[in-house]
C-alpha cells in the first residue's frame, strides 16, 4: 500500500531533479561556450584584418610613388640635359614634369596618411591581442570554478535519482499514475499537506472522513482541489 509520505518526498526529489537538471545544463552550456572570448578573438580578426588591407595599400602607394618618382627623375634629367631644344617640345617636356611633381607631392602625402593609419591599426591589433590574452585567462579561471561546479550539481543529481529509484518500487502503479496526472495539471504541485486541518494546496478544510482516511495511513484527495494530501 502505498504511503503518502512517500508521495510527498517524490514530489519533493523530482521538484530538485528537474530544478538540478536546469543548473546542470546550465553550467554545461557556459563550460562549452565563452561569448567573451568569441567577441574577444572577433575583435582581434577584425583588427588584422583592417592592418593587412592598410598594409596592403601602404604597399601599393609606395610603389607609385617609386615608380613615379623614377619617371620624373628621367623627365628632369632630359629636360635640363639641354638635349631638347624646340620651343613646343621643351614646353611640353616642362609641363610634364610639373605635373609629376604634383602627382608625387600627392602621393607623399597620401603615404604618410596611410603610415599613420597602419601604426594606429597595428595598436589597435596590440589591444586586441592584449583583451584576448585577458578575456581568455579570465575564462579559464572560471572553467576551473564551473567545472567544480558542475562536479557538485553531478554528484547532487545522481543522489536524488537513486532517491527516486528507491521510492518508485513502494508506490502503487495506480497511485503513480494518478500522481503523475495531478503532477501535470498542477504544475508539479501534486502533494498538498494538511495542515491546520486545512489543504495546504487549496486552503478549504478537509472533511472529517478524509481525515479518517490519513490516519488510517490511506491515499485521499482533497474535494476541493484534487490533490493528493499528506499529514506529515
Amino acid at each position: 500500500m502505498t504511503k503518502p509520505e512517500d508521495l510527498y518526498r517524490l514530489q519533493q526529489v523530482e521538484s530538485e531533479l528537474a530544478e538540478t537538471r536546469r543548473n546542470l545544463n546550465k553550467v554545461q552550456a557556459e563550460l562549452e561556450d565563452s561569448g567573451a572570448v568569441q567577441h574577444a578573438r572577433a575583435g582581434l580578426e577584425q583588427a588584422e584584418e583592417t592592418l593587412q588591407v592598410g598594409s596592403g595599400q601602404q604597399r601599393n602607394l609606395e610603389l607609385e610613388l617609386k615608380s613615379l618618382s623614377e619617371k620624373a627623375r628621367t623627365a628632369e634629367q632630359r629636360l635640363y640635359s639641354g638635349v631638347v631644344t624646340n620651343p613646343k617640345e621643351l614646353a611640353d617636356l616642362q609641363a610634364e614634369v610639373a605635373a609629376l611633381g604634383r602627382r608625387r607631392q600627392s602621393l607623399e602625402e597620401n603615404v604618410l596618411e596611410a603610415m599613420i593609419l597602419r601604426d594606429e591599426a597595428e595598436k589597435a591589433v596590440s589591444g586586441a591581442a592584449s583583451r584576448l590574452e585577458a578575456t581568455e585567462r579570465e575564462w579559464s579561471v572560471g572553467q576551473e570554478d564551473l567545472s567544480s561546479e558542475r562536479d557538485r550539481i553531478s554528484a547532487e543529481l545522481a543522489e536524488l535519482e537513486r532517491e527516486q529509484k528507491d521510492l518508485l518500487p513502494r508506490i502503487d502503479e495506480d497511485d503513480l499514475a494518478a500522481f503523475r496526472a495531478l503532477w501535470d495539471r498542477k504544475g508539479g504541485f501534486a502533494v498538498a499537506r494538511v495542515e491546520a486541518g486545512a489543504c495546504s494546496g487549496c486552503g478549504v478544510a478537509i472533511a472529517p472522513s478524509l481525515e479518517w482516511q490519513l490516519r488510517q495511513g490511506k491515499v485521499a484527495n482533497c474535494n476541493n482541489c484534487d490533490r493528493m494530501l499528506v499529514r506529515l
